[in-house]
């Protein structure tokens, strides 16, 4: 069951990563700060899955 919240988890981390990047082109100030925030939480969407499922 762990392993379908983690999948649950880094999928939303990844939709949420995609809209800050979108995001970061129409905010009047910071977009470094809200691209940023993408980069971030994309990367983690990725380090998430890896390291729950490469536990056996």
């Amino acid at each position: 069951m762990g392993r379908v919240i983690a999948a649950v988890f880094s999928i939303l981390l990844l939709v949420v990563s995609m809209y800050l990047f979108g995001l970061a082109f129409q905010v009047a100030a910071g977009q470094a700060f809200v691209f940023m925030g993408g980069v971030l939480l994309m990367c983690i969407s990725f380090f998430l899955p890896i390291h729950v499922f490469g536990k056996r």
